[in-house]
């Protein structure tokens, strides 16, 4: 592994999670909360965001993976997300229409993922094959410090100003420990020879927005990677939804206040970072198939036990087992996946790691957001979530991959 890019790659998801988090939890629950906005409009927003991706992600990284410049756009992105989450802090703050914060909250989610379209490819330069596992263990390791960190600094700014006070200090710290990724990190060198895959820029090679089915369907036919992914589509769906939903559901549900889901997300993350750090090192030893099934087993007997609770040391404790295998189980995809992706194609099978990822906040959500519109309640929504886990592991166990 190249240390120095290692190190630059994990401070910068340690840097976008700290807005992240702060956004996830605060944001959300004063735009459902305070601001009256139903539950279904804030889910639509990942709908909203996966749409955009969907067709605009796969072009621009098709046209990293032939021309290089995946840092260019890694820094646009950036950029991008800082602005619009600013400018959607600012809006909430200084009580400017809902509608202005919604849009920019938007905004920042796009520029917020579509970062990823480029940071995860990245991987590839860093780390061998051999040492995929840990690297991304490494930097799941770090987006949940960050995530442990953001909130951790955030309590003692609620407690003194309210649930807005924290977003903007996080968005500039974000912005502050980002920018030595973007000021030194430089594309298309390892020390490892053989991790030198960054094509030559190729000149008049224009990008053309939109979704190229044909290119897609040659994808999935014969990446290997392809199965892995329509998993992972599935079993994000539930992981995805709970995450985005767990403040609201935590209110809701057992009355925490906010002080106390913050305490009980830090638990989560310092868990979720603790299983992305050992999952890095078993997957490279055990293998990352069998370390996923694993992962998905324990998910499948987590949800209906979560849904059921109803203490809030119980659900605590399930809670911080839930973080410590979602922990393991984002870093151990991400290798998995990069492991079967072919070198002319790891940025455009990266973008649908990423869009799966969103589009998973779309079909989760609508089932969320559903069975609370016909009064089935929270419980029933959270137990609904155990059928995009088994739906997954059908998927994974029927279809050919390699075994990594």
């Amino acid at each position: 592994m190249n240390k120095r890019k290692l190190f630059l790659w994990c401070l910068y998801t340690f840097a976008n999670s700290i807005v992240f988090a702060n956004f996830l939890v605060y944001f959300s629950k004063w735009l459902v909360v305070d601001a009256g906005v139903p539950d279904i409009w804030y889910n639509a927003v990942f709908v909203v965001v996966a749409l955009m991706l969907l067709f605009s992600a796969p072009a621009l990284a098709a046209h990293t993976d032939r021309c290089g410049h995946r840092k260019l756009f890694l820094d646009i992105a950036t950029a991008g997300t800082v602005l619009a989450y600013l400018a959607a802090a600012l809006f909430a703050i200084y009580g400017a229409p809902v509608i202005l914060a919604f849009l920019a909250l938007i905004l920042g989610q796009y520029m917020f993922q579509m970062s990823y379209i480029f940071y995860d490819p990245m991987i590839n330069d860093l780390s061998d094959q051999r040492h995929r596992s840990r690297a991304s263990g490494i930097g799941q390791f770090c987006s949940n410090a960050g995530m442990i960190f953001g909130l951790a600094i955030s309590l003692p700014m609620v407690e003194a100003g309210g649930r807005l006070a924290p977003l903007v200090p996080s968005v500039i710290l974000f912005a502050i420990l980002a920018a030595p990724m973007i000021i030194f990190y430089k594309e298309g060198y390892s020390t490892t020879p053989s991790l030198r895959a960054t094509p030559s820029p190729a000149k008049g090679t224009s990008v053309r927005l939109g979704f190229d089915w044909k290119k897609f369907k040659n994808f999935v036919l014969t990446s290997a990677a392809a199965p892995i992914l329509i998993a992972f589509f599935f079993y994000t769906n539930a992981l995805n939804t709970i995450t985005n939903n767990y403040a609201i559901y935590a209110d809701r549900v057992l009355g925490m206040p906010d002080e106390m889901a913050s305490i009980i997300l830090i638990v989560v993350k310092i868990a979720a970072a603790l299983g992305a750090l050992c999952i890095g090192f078993l997957g490279d030893r055990l293998g990352a198939r069998k370390c996923l099934f694993y992962i998905l087993w324990a998910w499948l007997l987590l949800i209906p036990v979560i849904a059921a609770a109803n203490s809030l040391p119980l659900f605590f404790a399930l809670a911080s087992v839930l973080g410590l295998t979602i922990g393991a189980g984002w870093a151990i995809s991400r290798a998995y996946i990069s492991m079967n992706l072919g070198k002319d194609q790891v940025g455009y099978g990266f973008s649908f790691y990423t869009i799966f990822e969103r589009f998973s906040s779309m079909a989760g959500p609508l089932v969320w957001g559903t069975i609370l519109t016909v009064g089935l309640g929270y419980r029933a929504s959270m137990l609904s979530m155990a059928v995009f886990i088994l739906i997954g592991m059908v998927v994974l166990k029927t279809m050919k991959v390699k075994k990594g």
